[in-house]
């Protein structure tokens, strides 16, 4: 991949992410699969970041917390609810224990959708950052359908389907 593929590619990633404030994030425990939404903010990609990490909050007492802990690789989607765009991603999370990083996430998060100030007030929680492996963007409204990437981006192909 040059560096004007590469340079497309966070865009379309960038931007994709930008539009929407909840992701699906799968967990699992003992071969037995779980679901939930939950409000994320992301760390954009640029030339200096080619690594890809978003930002959530868990209940400390939630069963997908509970699940990270046990096992921090996770299946993510993100998009409308009648998709003819979606972003599909597998990531690994990493829990955020230092309390002042834990309140940037919080307030990131705040800024990012006030729709989940009302949660973070509420309850107890733990900040997770999202360590982004792999993500495909299909877009069925476009041409290329489908963009893929593999973190952190690097020379080279990245797809069969991408810019």
């Amino acid at each position: 991949m040059d560096a004007q593929d590469a340079a497309r590619l966070r865009a379309a990633i960038n931007e994709f992410l930008a539009r929407y404030d909840t992701l699906a994030i799968a967990t699992e425990d003992n071969g037995q699969p779980y679901v939930t939404r939950v409000f994320y903010v992301e760390e954009p990609l640029s030339e200096e970041r080619n690594s890809l990490t978003l930002y959530c909050t868990f209940i400390l007492t939630s069963r997908k917390l509970a699940n990270l802990r046990r096992n921090p690789r996770v299946g993510i989607f993100i998009g409308p609810g009648e998709p003819t765009a979606w972003l599909e991603a597998t990531a690994e999370a990493r829990l955020i224990n230092d309390e002042q990083a834990s309140a940037t996430v919080r307030e990131r998060l705040i800024r990012k959708s006030p729709a989940a100030a009302s949660f973070i007030a509420r309850l107890p929680v733990q900040a997770i950052a999202l360590e982004v492996r792999w993500l495909r963007i299909t877009d069925l409204t476009e041409l290329p359908r489908q963009s893929e990437a593999t973190f952190p981006l690097e020379s080279g192909p990245v797809g069969p389907t991408t810019f």
